[in-house]
């Protein structure tokens, strides 16, 4: 608006009520995760993730370690984006793993995923990471119910587990009580597991001993829950993937079918894609064990740079940089299998080794495909983007206008892409003077991505009306005289 205050002459200002544009940023950027001790410190520095436009760049990696195998891999199945985050390594599986999955509040490992645009301007897409991401336990501990916490602790009380069933295998989990503070002081509030355990045929006895010598003091009780228990690496991506908007691609056990289905029952979030078995590559004559998620990561940053874009199927694309897979796949009773389960695989067929399933793991069918996970992650950024230059402008009517035309002509944009069928913003019925006199405006939006034609059924039938018009064409032309009947 016009400044009120005295001036003599003419003055031109811009008004700062303008549109703002629809910006979508890059969908098709992978961040890998892993070793390589051999790196350019400079260039690679530890838990600081880095932008890595082409393989010369990527060479300053080293040989050694994870990190340039997978990212030539993302690059040769058409990526071309490659977030590099490299950890330190050990020849201690445990520490190697704990410095992959890395902490929250450090953001190391898979964390630095989480600072990644503020350091590069960025954001990943697709996680994937060195490391068994297909580990899991068979009848682990998956929990501990408090039936009572107790009362009057000075100390917090030892945890046993006992029992357990007469498996050969059998190991009992190890177990720590956390005593509360405040309103809960002097009793338990959770026990937290050490280690799961495995092999337990039955629930183990949960006891407690100790706890302080105070002699009104009473000591909890508990009841264990067994089950099959997933590793770090799963639930350090539910905790990382929703917060950037990405997904992660993870190997499955690569052991047997079923062994993959009963790992997929471990693993939920919504934003985790199965792919089981590894591949194989031929290095001097000798086939190589290699990881399968750079390989479905790079297909995917292929197809979202392709004609397909963001709404595009990572599944049913010819593979190009393997040689093999460790277990044959059939089509389509094994790999039907494997994708009813959400367990991504490889076939080949038609030619070459494809990609096959697109299905995440999650137990809502709504949003399974991760291709429509993607697209609704793109539209929902694209509009946070938007909105962004209307915080703080004034609330006029050209504003609120402006806020519900800017988004229709951002939804316009996508169909026209063919990533939505349709979509449209319009103004709540939450907006009340009452919230909005305390700057707060509503807007809803609604949008249906393009879906995937996952299953084409075809119907065939005879009909042997078609001998009658073989046989009214003989007649025909018989009649007509290109044929004559003998004598």
């Amino acid at each position: 608006m016009a400044d009120l205050s005295y001036h003599h002459g003419v003055k031109v200002v811009e008004s700062p009520d303008t549109p703002s544009l629809l910006r979508v940023s890059r969908q098709n950027v992978t961040f890998v995760n892993g070793t390589a001790p051999d790196a350019d410190v400079a260039a690679f520095p530890l838990n600081y993730p880095t932008l890595v436009t082409s393989l010369t760049q990527a060479a300053l990696l080293g040989t050694a370690g994870t990190l340039l195998d997978d990212v030539k891999t993302v690059f040769g199945e058409g990526g071309s984006f490659v977030m590099v985050n490299r950890v330190e390594h050990s020849d201690t599986p445990a520490v190697l793993e704990a410095n992959l999955i890395g902490g929250a509040v450090q953001r190391t490992g898979l964390y630095a995923a989480l600072r990644a645009k503020a350091l590069t301007g960025y954001q990943p897409r697709v996680i994937i990471t060195a490391g068994n991401t297909g580990a899991w336990i068979e009848d682990g501990l998956v929990s501990v119910s408090l039936s009572s916490q107790g009362s009057n602790m000075t100390e917090a009380p030892v945890v046993t587990a006992t029992g357990g069933g007469s498996d050969p295998g059998k190991v009992l989990p190890t177990l720590v009580a956390v005593m509360g503070t405040g309103a809960d002081e002097g009793k338990v509030v959770r026990v937290d597991i050490v280690t799961p355990g495995q092999k337990m045929s039955e629930a183990p006895v949960i006891a407690f001993t100790g706890g302080g010598a105070d002699e009104d003091k009473t000591l909890p009780a508990a009841t264990a829950n067994v089950g099959d228990v997933s590793n770090g690496f799963v639930s350090a991506f539910n905790t990382i993937c929703p917060q950037v908007r990405a997904r992660a691609y993870i190997a499955g056990p690569d052991t047997t079918n079923a062994e993959a289905v009963r790992f997929r029952q471990t693993v939920n979030g919504g934003r985790i894609l199965i792919i089981d078995p590894k591949v194989l590559k031929n290095v001097a004559g000798v086939p190589v064990t290699k990881p399968v998620a750079p390989v479905f990561a790079g297909v995917r940053a292929r197809v979202v740079a392709s004609a397909e874009g963001v709404s595009g199927s990572v599944s049913n694309k010819i593979i190009r940089t393997i040689d093999g897979v460790r277990r044959t796949i059939q089509y389509p009773d094994d790999s039907n299998y494997l994708n009813e389960n959400q367990i991504s695989t490889i076939i080949n067929e038609r030619g070459g080794f494809r990609t096959w399933g697109s299905r995440l793991a999650i137990d809502d069918p709504l949003w399974q495909f991760d291709s429509v996970r993607a697209t609704a992650d793109m539209i929902n950024e694209s509009l946070e983007d938007l909105y962004f230059l209307y915080v703080d402008r004034k609330f006029t009517k050209y504003n609120l206008k402006m806020l519900v035309e800017d988004g229709n002509a951002g939804m316009r944009v996508f169909k026209n892409n063919d990533d939505i069928i349709d979509g449209r913003v319009w103004l709540s019925d939450l907006n009340v003077p009452a919230l909005n006199a305390n700057g707060k405006v509503f807007l809803e939006v609604e949008f249906e991505p393009i879906g995937i034609m996952e299953q084409i059924g075809i119907t065939t039938h005879r009909n042997i009306l078609y001998y009658q018009l073989l046989l009214d064409d003989v007649r025909g032309a018989i009649e007509n005289g290109p044929l004559t009947l003998a004598a």
